[in-house]
């Protein structure tokens, strides 16, 4: 039998699939192992850091356009300033080309967050989701956007979901990627409105020690499906010592997603264009597009 070069070249990619599958087998859990966590930044590009005024982290999102970014609205919040991209770790001696500043953000309109209290009863959430706006394209340099997954609650019901984010390694203040996987199962709190709730596997899946990923990505195989509500590793069941986590599922925003990065190329094109209007609110620029329209009609 002569051997073609097609037969070579599939001996060979066949090589390189044992030899990435060991690779896997062989890599540790643990979150402070490079292999893990490059690992990580490979398979989910889209996943950024939001960092404050002082470039400290405060929050996980994920790219979902070529300007926006997808994170919880309690991250909003806390007002961020920058967003790191293409990043395994992050820390305040990064490039500052993968340093992008923030245009303004949009938090839903409906958005309650009130989970600070220890009372089940009297803990509430509601819409808390929220779109972070950067002043040049995320995507120029060549990351994809996450895949977005249309679902439901109802719909993920029994599903194992993996959230994925940024976390503090040791003392040190470098954070890096982070994740485990989840069972999901259904919230109980009545006031926990389109959410889910996950119970972590075992913890052969687990690549954290320390608390990580508020407002990170919620995955449902390759599809982002959730945003986490709490940071993973906070929240437990303290008569069973299960650790469990709250998701905030975006199928039931996902028309509140579109209309908001519509509006945005509206924006983001006028402050570009105008040093005078870049001071204004996003109000304000609605008022002067109608003025212009009625002079023009």
């Amino acid at each position: 039998m002569v051997l073609t070069w097609l037969h070579i070249i599939k001996v060979f990619l066949i090589i390189i699939y044992i030899q990435s599958v060991l690779v896997k087998l062989t890599t540790s859990s643990n979150p402070q192992d490079w292999r893990v966590i490059e690992a990580l930044a490979e398979e989910h590009p889209y996943v950024v850091a939001l960092l404050s005024s002082t470039k400290d982290y405060i929050c996980t999102g994920s790219i979902i356009s070529k300007k926006s970014i997808l994170t919880s609205g309690s991250c909003v919040s806390y007002e961020p300033k920058y967003v790191v991209i293409s990043a395994a770790m992050y820390n305040k001696k990064i490039n500052n080309e993968l340093v992008f500043d923030v245009a303004y953000t949009k938090l839903h309109g409906d958005y309650i967050f009130d989970l600070k209290t220890t009372d089940p009863n009297v803990t509430r959430m509601h819409s808390n989701i929220g779109l972070v706006f950067v002043s040049r394209p995320v995507l120029e340099l060549f990351v994809n956007a996450a895949d977005i997954g249309n679902y439901y609650a109802s719909e993920l019901k029994e599903k194992r979901l993996v959230a994925v984010g940024y976390g503090r390694l040791g003392t040190t203040d470098t954070v890096a990627l982070q994740q485990q996987a989840y069972h999901q199962t259904p919230c109980t709190n009545p006031k926990w409105y389109y959410c889910v709730c996950g119970i972590e596997y075992s913890t052969y899946t687990k690549t954290y020690t320390y608390e990580f990923g508020i407002g990170a990505p919620v995955l449902f195989g390759s599809e982002l499906v959730g945003i986490t509500a709490t940071p993973c590793g906070t929240l437990s069941m303290k008569n069973l010592g299960i650790k469990y986590n709250i998701f905030t599922v975006i199928g039931p925003y996902l028309p509140w997603i579109d209309k908001s990065q519509t509006n945005s190329t509206i924006v983001i094109k006028m402050r570009t264009n105008s040093n005078g209007v870049e001071r204004l609110t996003m109000n304000e620029h609605f008022i002067i597009l109608l003025v212009i329209s009625k002079a023009l009609g």
